[in-house]
């Protein structure tokens, strides 16, 4: 397998300001967007590479089965026939005030919710607690070891030895700066940290404005102290996820540069704040994908999915390529409310939102030659 996401799935009611109705039942969670934004870049047979996990209660609508079944993806359905599925409830008012509350309880994943096969995969996405992100680390290594063990398989066993890239996106309530010591001791067991500009700031106890002079140079700053100590050299690269600005890359001891978003500022029909992974109250929810930012629900799940994809795509898992994968990825997952609609072209090629996933990643990569990024 190439990418497996150990986030959760939800099921969202998005209520609004009265007399407007609710949407509900809508497909959400970091685990699925995270598994969206991989499967983007792989249509059948590739897809089955792409693996999740998904607890699924007795209330599960059977359309959002139906969706999933076309993606073609190796998604774990785990029944759980005495609880209804995860849901929560977002409600939006004015100017932008967000609620955000789960209405039951939550199922978290772990090592030991991998199946043999999903054991196998060259990637993993982990959203969770600096702590717990090390305790799934070494549970998925310690199982990949086990497993060698027994397995008589060659081509498998090959597999399980090879160490694989994780991604690890920290939760909001551990990025906090008493947090600090234990991120920096993560950081030495993960490949990629991607918090968003907020989360960033939070963690280290200050805030970064982008909008000012000192901004950019002042993230530099920050990541270089973070990821390039003096005292102790981390392996991760910091992936800082800016929304509407892009993203910043600082790979340790080689590179530090910023890719801007697919849909830039004065293309967006909303401002998308950094938390592109947050729901926020856009222009107008009623609108299906019009080619602009309807919904940032999920954009940051699904960069990070397509970062994995596009770093295993690339020759010496090269950085900037990875950052265009997960670029693209975004503006697939932020185009509607929920998840894009998936096509075929008239010769039988995938369209997501009617749209060719590669002819938007070529279309990107042509406009940052043109601004020579």
């Amino acid at each position: 397998m190439e990418f497996v996401s150990l986030g959760m799935f939800i099921i969202d009611e998005i209520h609004y300001q009265p007399p407007r109705k609710p949407d509900l039942d809508v497909m959400g969670g970091a685990g699925m967007y995270a598994a969206l934004g991989a499967r983007l870049f792989r249509p059948p047979p590739s897809a089955a590479g792409i693996g999740w996990i998904l607890h699924e209660g007795h209330d599960f609508p059977l359309h959002i089965k139906s969706t999933i079944d076309t993606w073609k993806t190796t998604c774990e359905f785990i029944r759980t026939p005495n609880r209804e599925t995860t849901r929560a409830r977002n409600t939006y008012g004015s100017i932008g005030f967000r609620d955000f509350h789960y209405l039951n309880d939550k199922i978290r994943l772990d090592e030991n919710s991998l199946t043999p096969t999903q054991l196998t995969s060259k990637s993993y996405h982990l959203i969770c607690s600096a702590q717990r992100c090390r305790d799934i680390i070494d549970g998925i290594l310690a199982r990949r070891k086990a497993e060698v063990k027994t397995e008589t398989d060659t081509k498998i066993r090959h597999l399980l030895t090879q160490a694989p890239v994780f991604v690890w996106e920290p939760v909001p309530a551990s990025c906090q700066p008493s947090e600090l010591e234990e991120c920096l001791n993560t950081l030495r067991f993960v490949d990629v940290f991607s918090p968003n500009l907020e989360e960033f700031g939070s963690l280290l106890g200050i805030g970064i404005d982008l909008d000012q002079l000192s901004g950019w140079p002042e993230l530099r700053q920050r990541c270089e102290e973070l990821i390039e100590p003096t005292h102790s050299p981390r392996r991760a690269t910091a992936v800082i996820r800016l929304g509407e600005k892009g993203c910043y890359v600082a790979q340790p001891g080689r590179q530090y540069f910023r890719l801007p978003a697919y849909y830039e500022p004065e293309a967006s029909s909303t401002a998308v704040d950094s938390r592109a992974d947050d729901k926020r109250e856009p222009a107008d929810r009623s609108q299906k994908s019009t080619g602009r930012v309807v919904d940032p629900t999920g954009g940051g799940n699904a960069f990070l999915g397509g970062f994995a994809i596009g770093l295993q795509h690339s020759e010496q898992a090269n950085m900037r390529e990875a950052a265009a994968y997960g670029t693209v990825a975004a503006s697939f997952a932020i185009e509607q409310i929920g998840v894009p609609t998936l096509g075929l072209s008239p010769s039988g090629a995938e369209m997501w939102n009617g749209v060719s996933v590669e002819g938007r990643l070529k279309e990107y990569n042509r406009r940052l030659s043109e601004i020579r990024i």
